[in-house]
C-alpha cells in the first residue's frame, strides 16, 4: 500500500503563505529601522519627512524590475503606501487635496498615493491647499493640474513657502488606476527635493508663443496680463523674469 501522493494544490497555498509571513515579517523588520532612524534624525522636531528624490528613484527601481502576472501599478501602490505610511511614523501629516469638479478621482490619486493611514483634508480650490500648507509644519498638498484654472494659484509658491516637489501620477502609462494630473505642493525640503524639471511662474501681456522645451501646465489672463505655469528641464530660467517656484523629478513616459 502506497502513501497518497502531495496534493499540488496544498503545496502552492504553503508556499503562498511562506512567502506572506516573509513579507510581514520584513514590513515588521523595516518599522523597527524606522525607529531607530526617527531617533537618530528627530524627524518630528525638523518638519515634513516627505523625500521626492528618494522616492523618484525607489519608483524608477520598481519599474526596472518589475515583471510577471502582478500589473505594475499594483506594486506602486503597495510601495507608496509603505512608504508613506513610515512617513507619518516619522513625522505624522496631513495631505490637503484640492476638490472642485474632480473632486472624486483626487481622493482616488490621495488614496492611491498615501492609503489610509496618512488623514486627508479637502479644500474647494488650489489656492486654500496652497495656505493650509503654508500654515503647517509638515503637511503636503495635491493640487488638479487644471489646463485654465480660475486664479492663478501659483503666484504665491516660491521662496520661503510652499513649493511644488512631485508631479503626479509619476507612471504615466495609459490605463493608471489613479490617473488624474496633479502637482505635490510643500514647503522647501532642501536637499530632499528634485529639480530635474523646473517649474516657473512666468507673467507677461500675452504676446509671447509657447517656450522653447517647456510644458505649459496652466494659463490665466485677467486683465490684460497672462500667467503661466511652465515646466522646464534644467534649472535655467525660460525667460527674463521667470520666477522658480519648485521642481519635480521626470515622471516616467513624461513630454518633458
Amino acid at each position: 500500500m502506497t502513501d497518497a501522493s502531495p496534493d499540488p494544490l496544498a503545496e502552492i497555498r504553503r508556499e503562498i503563505d511562506r512567502i506572506d509571513e516573509a513579507m510581514h515579517l520584513l514590513l515588521m523588520e523595516r518599522g523597527a529601522v524606522i525607529d531607530r532612524l526617527v531617533s537618530v534624525k528627530r524627524t518630528s522636531e525638523t518638519g515634513s519627512a516627505f523625500r521626492p528624490a528618494r522616492e523618484a528613484d525607489m519608483m524608477r527601481r520598481l519599474a526596472s524590475r518589475h515583471q510577471g502576472r502582478l500589473p505594475l501599478a499594483t506594486a506602486e501602490h503597495l510601495w507608496r503606501t509603505i512608504i508613506a505610511t513610515f512617513t507619518h511614523v516619522q513625522a505624522p501629516f496631513t495631505l490637503h487635496v484640492e476638490q472642485g469638479a474632480d473632486a472624486l478621482a483626487m481622493h482616488d490619486l490621495a488614496r492611491f498615493h498615501v492609503g489610509f493611514d496618512v488623514p486627508l483634508q479637502g479644500h474647494g480650490t488650489a489656492s486654500r491647499v496652497v495656505a493650509a500648507v503654508a500654515g503647517s509644519t509638515g503637511d503636503l498638498g495635491l493640487v488638479r493640474l487644471d489646463p485654465a484654472p480660475v486664479a492663478a494659484w501659483w503666484e504665491t509658491l516660491g521662496g520661503d513657502g510652499p513649493q511644488v516637489m512631485a508631479r503626479l501620477p509619476f507612471f504615466g502609462a495609459n490605463g493608471h488606476p489613479a490617473s488624474a494630473p496633479a502637482l505635490v505642493i510643500a514647503r522647501p525640503l532642501g536637499e530632499a527635493g528634485v529639480r530635474e524639471i523646473t517649474v516657473w511662474a512666468v507673467s507677461d501681456d500675452g504676446e509671447g508663443g509657447a517656450i522653447d522645451g517647456g510644458e505649459t501646465l496652466a494659463t490665466v489672463v485677467r486683465n490684460g496680463r497672462r500667467s503661466r505655469l511652465v515646466a522646464v528641464a534644467g534649472g535655467e530660467a525660460p525667460v527674463a523674469g521667470a520666477v522658480a517656484v519648485g521642481g519635480y523629478a521626470s515622471p516616467l513616459g513624461a513630454r518633458t
